[in-house]
C-alpha cells in the first residue's frame, strides 16, 4: 500500500540540502560561476537532471511496495505502541530507500539498505498478522464460551483475564512480533499456537459420543458382559483411547459430558498419571474405567430384563398374595403389643391366637389348637398363615 508521507520523501532525491537528499554539485558549480555554459557543461546537467528523476521514481517504486497496517483493526488501547511502530519504521524505510536510490547495485551499502527495507516490509507483514491473529482467537474464544465448548481442563482464569478486556498493554519487536500484557507478563502471538495455557482446548464431544454410544449398546443388548463380549469392548475401548492426542485425554478426565463428577476427583485416581511419562497408565486407567462401568449398566439392565420376562400372575395369585401379606401385617401389630385371645386369619381354615400370660401365639386349624406345630417368629407365623 502507498503510504503518502513515504511517498514525499521521494522528494529526498531533489531537494539538496534543504531536505537533507542528494546535492546536485554540477549545477552548483555552474550557477556559482554564473557563465554561460558550454554544450559540455549543459549536456552533463541534463544527465544529472535525467538521473535524479530515474532516483526519484525508484525511490517512488520503493515506497510504493511498502506493506502498511490498517489502523482502524486495531484495539484502540494499542494504537499508540502500533502508531509509534509505524512512524519510527517509516522514516527508516524512506531513509534507506534514499540512499539504495542513489547507490550501485553491487555497493554494500546498497545491499544493506534493501536489507533493511525487506527487514521492515516483513515487519509490518508480521504485524499485520499478529493484530489478526489477537482478534480471530478473540472472537474465537467469545464463540467457544458460549457455546459452553471449552474444557475445564483449560486455565480459564488466565482466557478470561486476556480476553474479556479491553485495556491492553502491547510490545512489539523489531520484527513486527506482538506481545499481549496478561497479569504482569507479555505474552508472544506463539503461545497461541504452542502448547501454553493461552492454547486452549475444547471438550472431546466426539469421543464422548462414542462412549456413550457403547454404554447405550450394553443397556440395550441387557446381558452381563463377560467372555467373548468382554474382549470386543475391551477392544473398542482401548482403541478409542490409545489414539486420543493429550488434550483430548485432558477432557476425558475434567469434563462432565457423561458423570456429574469429573473423573480427575475419583477417589480412586492417583493424580500422578497425569506426568506426561505415565501416560500410558492413564489410558490404560481410563480403559477400566469405562469397562466397569459398561460392565455395571450391562448387568443393572439385564436385571431388570429378568424381572419384566417374569411371568404374569393370576388374579387368584394376586389376591392370594394381598391375603398373605395382609395377614403378616396383623400378625406383626399383635406381636408388637400381645394381648390375649387376638387373632389372624390365614389360608385354608389355620389361624394363629394368643392365649396365656403373656400372650403367646399358638397355631389353631379349624377352630382346634394344633399342638404339632409351634410359633417361633414371623418365619413360622408365615409358614403357617400362607401355605
Amino acid at each position: 500500500m502507498a503510504n503518502e508521507t513515504l511517498i514525499k520523501g521521494a522528494g529526498f532525491a531533489s531537494g539538496g540540502s534543504q531536505t537533507g537528499g542528494f546535492v546536485n554539485l554540477q549545477s552548483a558549480y555552474v550557477q556559482g560561476m554564473n557563465v554561460p555554459m558550454s554544450e559540455i557543461g549543459r549536456k552533463a546537467l541534463q544527465e544529472a537532471a535525467y538521473k535524479r528523476k530515474q532516483d526519484e521514481v525508484e525511490l517512488k517504486n520503493y515506497v510504493n511496495k511498502l506493506e502498511d497496517v490498517e489502523i482502524g483493526k486495531v484495539e484502540d488501547s494499542m494504537r499508540p505502541e502500533v502508531t509509534q511502530f509505524l512512524v519510527d519504521n517509516k522514516n527508516n524505510y524512506a531513509e534507506a530507500a534514499r540512499l539504495a536510490a542513489d547507490l550501485d547495485a553491487d555497493d554494500p551499502a546498497y545491499m544493506e539498505a534493501v536489507s533493511e527495507m525487506n527487514r521492515i516490509n516483513s515487519a509490518f507483514k508480521s504485524l499485520s498478522k499478529n493484530l489478526d491473529l489477537f482478534k480471530e482467537k478473540r472472537t474465537q474464544f467469545y464463540d467457544d464460551v458460549r457455546n459452553n465448548s471449552i474444557s475445564k481442563g483449560s486455565n480459564l482464569d488466565a482466557l478470561n483475564s486476556l480476553f474479556k478486556n479491553s485495556d491492553y498493554a502491547v510490545e512489539i519487536d523489531e520484527y513486527g512480533n506482538l506481545s499481549v500484557e496478561n497479569d504482569g507478563e507479555y505474552v508472544p502471538m506463539t503461545d497461541f499456537e504452542e502448547d501454553t495455557e493461552y492454547n486452549y482446548f475444547l471438550t472431546d464431544a466426539e469421543d464422548f459420543n462414542k462412549l456413550m454410544k457403547l454404554t447405550e449398546t450394553a443397556t440395550s443388548g441387557a446381558v452381563k458382559i463377560q467372555g467373548g463380549l468382554e474382549q470386543n469392548y475391551r477392544y473398542q475401548l482401548n482403541g478409542l483411547f490409545n489414539t486420543m492426542g493429550r488434550e483430548d485425554l485432558m477432557s476425558m478426565m475434567y469434563d462432565t459430558v457423561i458423570s456429574n463428577t469429573p473423573l480427575k476427583d475419583r477417589e480412586d485416581f492417583d493424580q500422578g498419571l497425569f506426568d506426561i511419562e505415565r501416560e500410558g497408565e492413564l489410558r490404560e486407567w481410563l480403559s477400566n474405567t469405562y469397562m466397569d462401568s459398561l460392565k455395571t449398566v450391562a448387568a443393572s439392565a439385564a436385571k431388570q430384563k429378568e424381572i419384566r420376562n417374569r411371568p404374569k400372575e393370576s388374579i387368584a395369585q394376586r389376591n392370594a398374595r394381598k391375603a398373605s401379606e395382609a395377614a403378616m401385617k396383623r400378625y406383626r401389630e399383635i406381636t408388637s403389643s400381645p394381648v390375649a385371645g387376638a387373632s389372624v386369619q390365614g389360608r385354608g381354615g389355620k389361624s394363629i391366637v394368643f392365649i396365656g400370660d403373656p400372650p403367646m401365639a399358638q397355631a389353631v386349624r379349624n377352630g382346634s389348637l394344633d399342638p404339632t406345630v409351634v410359633i417361633y417368629g414371623d418365619a413360622d407365623a408365615q409358614d403357617w398363615l400362607t401355605k
